[in-house]
Parts: structure tokens; C-alpha cells; sequence
């Protein structure tokens, strides 16, 4: 099974294993190993990688002492994207033999991978002691000039091996993340789009042309290239996520939900669910809906079901949460606060703000963090003009969850509806210097500034945001 996915000295590093002689201590050890291998083969015929690495997992622990097939999980590991899977497996292959260069210069290279630079650096200089004209000598020492901001040397660096192999990712990404840094980033673009054609399933390309695109908030091409990333690594429920947030972004609303759908059914991890749904709820168009939505939330339970109902609040139908979940649990419990606390949402939606209130205020009797119950009760007393009290509950969330724009939009919401304008500006300042790629915080923002007539106010925003995002860029592009 052959790696395709990665750089050029994994070619080099030669396997056949059918070759190779079990080396056991006994005719015990000689035969689990054959099994294994045969496992193994078989596994590799069908192209069913996980029972493949099973397999090989398996040999290894039988012979450890065969350097080859460790090389050959590693490979393995590499095609599945477990870097740090791969990094281990090459390791033990580089202590069993120490005069296999390519194995040296792949653990270089997975380093880089992993973006940890000092272990690049480390396994570089080692490599440079019995191989000193390498390329993965050169290609570390561009990625470290690269990383001191000495982007000519990195650039000559790369030139270097592209020279030699114009197909090179680590070399194209290198040449590419200088170019971003030059302001070049429409030639960076078509270096790495080139090398994407050459090799669509490379990943590190893949990432790059994620980052800048993303930077750019060019979302149609995102989605494109999202969508490449997902058939790279199907099961990959990060990947899958994010490619539904791309494609909702681009407007791509059929595309979407056919991702969704695998990952809100009753097999998928709720975590994931709720985090797809909030996705719906917040960057699909106005109006529109998860397609099938109701059908997938009648066909699971429990947390699952609950993340529907929680979306349905969201995008303002509290009717289809309230058909969801039917008439709230008490007494409330801990098993059962979050089910009460998206009730009690729905009843206020509906306008039935007493009943409203009162569960929420159960719901926090029992569980005084309860985010879901305190989002709600928080709105609803800005709403009915229990300003103050909306203001300490918002507060009280957002010391829970810091990370999250909404809750910092509910706090300025409180102040808001307190008159108090200053502590509006203030939060939302706050907010965007803690959460710079929030777009609901910044828009708040630019909304208040604008309406006080900061003009000023507004473009140093602006000026700010975009040159963060550089920033980030130019960071995360190595």
C-alpha cells in the first residue's frame, strides 16, 4: 500500500515485506507474525486502512524488531493523518536502524507536519551529520529562516528544491507562506492551486489553501477546497464540520445538509450535532432551515434531540422545539436541567413569559450555571425591564463561557436595555480584542461606533481586524 499523499523521500523508503524473513525466536512467534501479515495484505487488498493499521499493529507487537515494518506502519499512519502515530512508528523504525537516511529525513518531515519546528530543527541537524546536502536539510533550514522572518533565505530556500522537484508541498507551502508575507497572496494562490491540481490529496497544500482562503473569507473556494479536504478524510467529523460551515457560508444550502445529515443522525457524537446545528443556526441565510430537519430530530433521543430543539429556539420556531420535547420534567434535576431550560425558552418565545421565567428560574435553583437557562432568563428580563438582573446573569454567563461571542452579545444586549452605552461599547471592545474572528461581535461593534458617528472609531476597527487576520495568516501558514 503506497503512500501517494506525501513528500518525496517516502518513496525512497523502501518496503517489501513478503521479503522480508520473520526473524522470530520461535516457530510460535514466526507464525502470529505471518497471520499478521497476511491480515495485514488482505486488509491493504480491500483498501480498508484502519483494519490495515489493526493489522500491522499487531506485527509489530509480535516482531518489534523488524525495522521495515515499522516503516510501513508509519507510512500507514501518515495516509490516515496521524502525525503523531507516524512520528512514533518512524522512531522505532530509526532506533532498529540507524543507517536508513529517507527514515531520518521523514521524521523531519512529519515534524513539520505537526508544526512543531523544534523537533524539525533537532531531527535536521541530526540528519545533516550523515547526509549534509539532504533537501530536508534545506527544506528545514527554509522553514526556520522562514520562521525568523528572514523570508529571503526561505525563499531561496525553496526555489532550491523546487528546482529539483518542482512537486515538492513542504517546498510549494514554504514558497507560498513567503509570498503571503510580501503581500504576494495572489501568487501564492496560484503556487498552491498548482500544486493542488499535481496532487489533490496533499494535505499540507489542502491546509494552506483553507487558511488563506478563509482569511479572505472567499467562501465559494473555501467550500471547494473544504470539500477536497472531506475526500481526503471522509471520517474526519472535525473536516466534515468544517466543510459544513464553509458550504453554508458559500450559500451552498443542499450541499450542506446532505454533510449535516451523517453528522446529526443517532450514531453520530452529540457533541458534534449540537455544534453542526449551531453552525445552521448561526450562517445559514435568513429564512432557511435545515432541510429535513424535523425527520432527523423524530429519529433520535436525548442529547441529540435536545440539540434540535436548542437549534429551533435559534433560528425563532419555538414550536417545532416545543413538539420536540413535549411538557417540561419536574422536579428539575441535573439529568434534566437542559431539557427544562429549552422548554422554558420556547414557552418564552411563544410569549408565555410567566410560565417562562418561572421554569427558568427552577431550572437555576437547581443548577446555577446552567448556560442554556441563563441565555433565556437573561433575555427575557432585558425584555419585561429587569435590566439589572438580565445584567448579572449575562455577566454570570459570560465568566462561564468566555470563548462564546453570543454570550458577550447578550451582555451588551443587558447593558443596552440598561441605557448604560458605555459598558455596550466597553463589552463589545473587550469582546472583539478576546474574540477577533467572531463576525457577530465585530458587527455589533461597527453597528454602536457607527451609530455615535466614530467614523474614525470604525476604520481603526477595521484596520485592526484585517491586520490581525494577516497576522494569523502568516503564523498558521507554516
Amino acid at each position: 500500500m503506497k503512500n501517494r499523499t506525501l513528500f518525496f523521500t517516502l518513496a525512497a523508503v523502501g518496503l517489501a515485506v513478503c521479503s522480508i524473513p520473520l526473524t522470530g525466536c520461535s516457530y510460535l512467534r514466526a507464525h502470529a507474525a505471518r497471520a499478521a501479515y497476511a491480515e495485514y495484505q488482505d486488509a491493504a487488498a480491500a483498501n480498508d486502512l484502519p483494519r490495515a493499521r489493526a493489522a500491522l499493529l499487531k506485527l509489530v507487537r509480535t516482531d518489534e524488531d523488524v525495522a521495515d515494518y515499522w516503516i510501513e506502519l508509519g507510512r500507514l499512519q501518515l495516509e490516515l493523518g496521524d502525525y503523531r502515530g507516524a512520528y512514533d512508528a518512524f522512531a522505532h523504525a530509526h532506533e532498529l536502524d540507524r543507517s536508513n537516511v529517507d527514515v531520518l529525513a521523514t521524521l523531519a518531515q512529519i515534524a513539520l507536519l505537526s508544526r512543531d519546528l523544534d523537533l524539525a530543527s533537532d531531527q535536521a541537524r541530526t540528519l545533516s551529520l550523515v547526509a549534509p546536502n539532504h533537501p530536508v536539510v534545506t527544506l528545514v533550514r527554509g522553514y526556520v529562516a522562514y520562521n525568523s522572518g528572514e523570508l529571503d533565505k526561505a525563499m531561496a530556500d525553496a526555489e532550491t528544491l523546487l528546482a529539483a522537484t518542482p512537486n515538492d508541498p513542504f517546498a510549494r507551502v514554504l514558497k507560498a507562506g513567503v509570498l503571503v508575507q510580501k503581500n504576494r497572496t495572489d501568487e501564492a494562490i496560484a503556487v498552491l492551486e498548482d500544486q493542488h491540481r499535481t496532487v489533490p490529496q496533499d494535505r499540507a497544500t489542502i491546509r494552506s489553501l483553507v487558511q488563506i482562503y478563509g482569511a479572505r473569507r472567499d467562501w465559494r473556494n473555501l467550500a471547494r477546497v473544504q470539500f477536497d479536504a472531506h475526500r481526503v478524510a471522509p471520517k474526519d467529523t472535525r473536516i466534515s464540520r468544517d466543510l459544513v460551515e464553509a458550504l453554508l457560508r458559500a450559500g451552498n444550502i443542499a450541499a450542506a445538509g446532505k454533510v449535516s445529515a451523517a453528522l446529526l443522525s443517532s450514531a453520530a457524537d452529540p457533541r458534534v450535532a449540537e455544534e453542526v446545528l449551531t453552525l445552521w443556526s448561526r450562517f445559514a441565510p435568513p429564512h432557511t432551515a435545515l432541510p429535513n430537519g424535523m425527520k432527523l430530530a423524530d429519529s433520535v433521543e436525548g442529547e441529540r434531540r435536545l440539540a434540535f430543539a436548542n437549534y429551533y429556539n435559534q433560528i425563532g420556531d419555538p414550536r417545532a422545539a416545543a413538539a420536540l420535547l413535549g411538557q417540561s420534567q419536574l422536579p428539575v434535576t441535573h439529568a434534566n436541567a437542559g431539557w427544562n431550560a429549552a422548554i422554558a425558552q420556547s414557552l418564552a418565545l411563544q410569549g408565555q413569559l410567566a410560565e417562562a421565567r418561572t421554569l427558568f428560574d427552577l431550572v437555576l435553583a437547581r443548577e446555577p450555571d446552567q448556560v442554556d437557562a441563563l441565555r433565556g432568563r437573561s433575555a427575557l428580563e432585558a425584555r419585561t425591564g429587569a435590566a439589572k438582573q438580565a445584567v448579572i446573569d449575562a455577566q454570570r454567563l459570560v465568566t462561564i463561557t468566555p470563548n462564546t461571542g453570543e454570550d458577550r452579545l447578550l451582555l451588551a444586549h443587558a447593558y443596552l436595555a440598561a441605557r448604560n452605552g458605555r459598558q455596550v461599547r466597553r463589552t463589545l471592545w473587550n469582546a472583539v480584542q478576546e474574540l477577533p474572528d467572531d463576525e457577530r461581535v465585530l458587527s455589533a461593534l461597527k453597528s454602536v461606533l457607527a451609530s455615535t458617528g466614530d467614523k474614525d472609531g470604525v476604520q481603526r476597527l477595521d484596520d485592526e481586524i484585517a491586520d490581525r487576520r494577516t497576522q494569523k495568516l502568516t503564523k498558521e501558514m507554516i
